[in-house]
């Protein structure tokens, strides 16, 4: 069944669930760990009716190897493992430095690449391998190679494939990609991006599917499932939909004024249909939802994250954008927005600036031992970041 079908059907006026309040059982959740909350009435997609299949075609795709299936117990560790486990940490040259090995060996399950890591294949493949060795378990090894202009491997010859791609010519663009990102040890992709662009938006520019949202969640699955048929978890953001931003959350803060109405009937369909696909994680963006919660980035928002895990039943790994952002930044300090990250839902934080590892993971164990973080919170967060590492491919250490 085609899933532009399917969202047809979920999102249609009649077809539209009822009104449900979340922020009463999350606004309480939240004051009970040190956060505070509005109520607000959201209503939310039918998760049961949306298809995971992508359209019929003569491409087919091996079922997906990752599952965001909730199981009863996490993988678990003690606070200063759990600490670094919830940190996607950068790091700051092309081999791996004494401080991210130190933080993969006491913990740590996630690093991220940008272009100042990449060199060459054979270079990526070596940096890839001694993490995966300091480490000793399964590390996530994440890179942001979205299909358009943001292909960070670009530079050591691994393509991306075009928004604009026929959907079997795009399918093995993709594969060839994920084929690649195999050889050299990455097995975390953050993306697709399933924004639904609307107007001026500098950010989305040359990395987003257009304006349709039935032709978004097709794109999106046929990329997720063909990189999960690879043992490589995929990201959808920026989670719930920044299609409408006029300007760039990375520079400055982004209010975004779209109706409850407007989000429903466009914004969200995409990340319901790869949530329900199995989807391992999804993106929380920074801007600010003036409809969801006026108050707060959403990736620091109770009532997002609230949305995301009740109403569109995502039990995957919820991580933030990168932590240097101004949208997010802006008017508060470091050790408030990792804190507020994590009470508010999130799993996994992009600390992007290698400077910032350590404090990040100092922060996150004083908010525990001062009771201002749950126990609990950080074992639920860590334990979400283990499992998804364990789904993707094992990277090897080859030393």
């Amino acid at each position: 069944m085609d899933p532009a079908i399917g969202i047809a059907g979920v999102w249609s006026p009649r077809m539209r669930p009822l009104i449900v309040v979340f922020l009463v059982a999350f606004g309480l959740a939240a004051c009970s760990s040190g956060a505070s909350s509005e109520s607000l009435v959201i209503t939310t997609p039918n998760s049961t009716t949306t298809t995971t299949e992508p359209p019929t075609t003569t491409t087919s795709l091996p079922p997906p190897t990752t599952t965001t299936t909730t199981t009863t117990t996490l993988p678990s560790g003690t606070v200063a493992e759990d600490a670094r486990a919830v940190v996607l940490a950068g790091l700051p040259g092309t081999t791996l430095d004494p401080a991210t090995a130190s933080f993969l060996a006491e913990g740590g399950s996630a690093v991220i690449l940008f272009r100042k890591n990449l060199e060459s294949t054979s270079q990526v493949a070596a940096l890839t391998s001694s993490m995966a060795c300091a480490a000793g378990a399964e590390i996530l090894v994440a890179v942001d190679q979205e299909p358009g202009r943001v292909e960070r491997l670009a530079a050591v010859g691994i393509s991306s494939p075009s928004v604009n791609s026929e959907r079997e010519e795009f399918i093995a663009t993709t594969l060839a990609m994920g084929n690649a990102m195999v050889e050299v040890g990455i097995n975390f992709d953050l993306a697709p991006v399933l924004d639904v662009a609307r107007g001026s938006n500098p950010v989305l520019v040359g990395r987003n599917f257009g304006p349709d949202p039935e032709v978004v969640a097709a794109r999106g699955i046929d990329f997720q499932l063909t990189l999960e048929s690879l043992g490589i978890v995929t990201t959808a953001k920026h989670f719930p939909g920044h299609g409408l931003s006029t300007v760039d959350p990375h520079l400055q803060v982004t209010p975004i004024g779209a109706s409850l109405d407007t989000l429903q009937e466009v914004d969200f369909p995409p990340f319901q249909s790869v949530i329900d696909s199995g989807i391992g994680a999804v993106m929380v963006g920074h801007p600010i939802y003036e409809a969801l919660d006026p108050a707060n980035p959403a990736s620091l928002s109770p009532a997002v994250l609230g949305l995301l895990r009740t109403g569109f039943g995502f039990d995957g790994v919820a991580i933030t954008d990168a932590f240097s952002m101004a949208g997010v930044r802006e008017g508060r300090t470091l050790g408030q927005v990792t804190v507020e990250a994590l009470i508010a839902g999130e799993d996994l934080l992009i600390v992007d600036n290698p400077t910032e590892v350590g404090p990040v993971v100092e922060v996150i164990e004083a908010a525990v031992a001062n009771g201002t973080l749950d126990r609990d919170r950080l074992a639920q967060a860590a334990g979400r970041v283990r499992r998804l590492a364990e789904s993707a491919f094992v990277v090897p250490c080859n030393q």
